[in-house]
């Protein structure tokens, strides 16, 4: 029996990365900067993520990119990495999205991106793949495309009680109504402290937050507090997993590293504990590179780690 697809839907961009000994305040200008181009996008990253971390169920990235020089070498890349891009859209005008970051010494970040092609990745898109997208093993959406599409798929996935996993990155003005169609949820401490109005400094927190998102109707609930780790949540109650020791180099694709190794590990059958420690080494793996999908690890590196833990 072939093993069904974990599929990604999200955005794709071209990464231009400064790298200075700190991030510029408003006005200022910071001289002595390293430059990158890297490929990036929250869905491009989780899909290399997910398709560098998988054993046994093959990965899908759906999206939208430009007829621009970046998509050609992008997609080649995901091609390398083993992902099916047969399902990735090229539109005639729009450029491949873009973000500009800046990185400093302790590896922080500040990003700026325009969407560009990602913004064209509609409902009609979706609709196209609708049977593939039905039988998944799980489906993967953030939100960095429109919220229609958003919304689109999981009416789609809950009809056919398809698993979803929603990294609700970035939160946006017109947003989603959290409901049970997400069986999966995972948020960073800001964003859980947007969705629910509570303050999420630390792991207690974090718990009391991770308790009223699960009122919404999820089954697992997850938010990444960094260096503390990562609060994980179900029915059985809240606990944290820690972080591995890790020196920060750039945490740019870190939560993206984290949900793609979290699906995997989810859907090969691990427990959800087991599967959080499995997503925060790849995660500690990918902070101590520079650049998005190139900090990536791959399965025999997180394997490795743990092995060692």
């Amino acid at each position: 029996m072939i093993p069904q697809p974990i599929t990604i839907i999200g955005s794709a961009n071209v990464d231009m990365i400064m790298r200075v000994a700190k991030l510029p305040a408003p006005g200022e200008t910071v001289t002595g900067g390293e430059f990158h181009q890297v490929f990036g996008g929250k869905g491009a990253n989780q899909a290399v993520a997910a398709a560098r971390a998988t054993r046994k169920n093959p990965c899908a990235f759906i999206a939208c990119v430009g007829q621009d020089l970046f998509a050609g070498p992008m997609i080649e890349g995901f091609v390398r990495d083993g992902l099916d891009v047969s399902r990735i859209a090229r539109d005639p005008a729009a450029p491949t999205g873009t973000a500009l970051i800046g990185i400093d010494a302790a590896g922080e970040n500040s990003i700026s991106v325009a969407p560009g092609a990602n913004a064209c990745l509609s409902p009609a898109h979706i609709d196209a793949h609708a049977d593939f997208i039905r039988s998944s093993a799980m489906v993967i959406l953030q939100m960095e495309t429109p919220v229609a599409t958003t919304r689109h798929v999981l009416k789609l996935t809950a009809a056919a009680s398809t698993p979803v996993m929603l990294n609700y990155a970035p939160v946006v003005s017109e947003g989603l109504t959290l409901d049970s169609s997400v069986h999966i949820l995972v948020v960073n401490e800001t964003e859980a402290g947007q969705l629910t109005q509570l303050s999420v400094g630390d792991a207690q927190q974090a718990g009391a937050a991770a308790k009223k998102l699960l009122g919404n109707g999820h089954k697992i609930v997850v938010i990444t507090l960094g260096k503390a780790g990562a609060l994980v949540a179900d029915a059985s109650g809240a606990r944290l997993i820690p972080a591995f020791k890790a020196n920060a180099v750039d945490t740019t694709a870190a939560g993206d590293t984290f949900c793609g190794a979290l699906a995997v590990a989810l859907v090969e059958g691990m427990s959800l504990d087991a599967a959080a420690r499995f997503a925060s080494a790849a995660s500690a793996i990918c902070v101590s590179r520079l650049g998005a999908q190139p900090s990536i690890p791959r399965r025999d590196e997180i394997d490795a780690l743990l092995e060692g833990a």
